[in-house]
């Protein structure tokens, strides 16, 4: 759920927003790449109607944990470029991440 929160938040922001794009290339290829994964892996588990198999496929969890660690990367890039931008724009404290 911790990874599916987390790349529902930031989906938006690194697929959708040409800005970041092009800001922070690196971390929008990455983040491309845990979309195009993680979608994958939605579309496999809904053609099992069976959750506990969905949940015990070999693999499963490392490539969840993985999921986790590379959208950590792209979260903390994130943070830093947003840091820059509040020191050029102070109205941008008030914005949420």
């Amino acid at each position: 759920m911790k990874v599916q929160g987390n790349w529902r938040r930031l989906e938006p922001i690194f697929i959708g927003s040409d800005d970041i794009k092009l800001q922070l290339p690196e971390q929008a290829k990455r983040f491309e790449g845990i979309d195009a994964q993680f979608k994958d892996m939605l579309r496999e588990a809904a053609e099992d109607v069976n959750v506990v198999n969905c949940c015990t496929v070999d693999g499963r969890l490392t490539l969840l944990q993985n999921f986790q660690l590379e959208i950590e990367l792209c979260e903390k890039s994130l943070k830093e470029y947003l840091g820059e931008k509040k020191k050029i724009f102070p109205r941008f404290y008030f914005a949420s991440e």
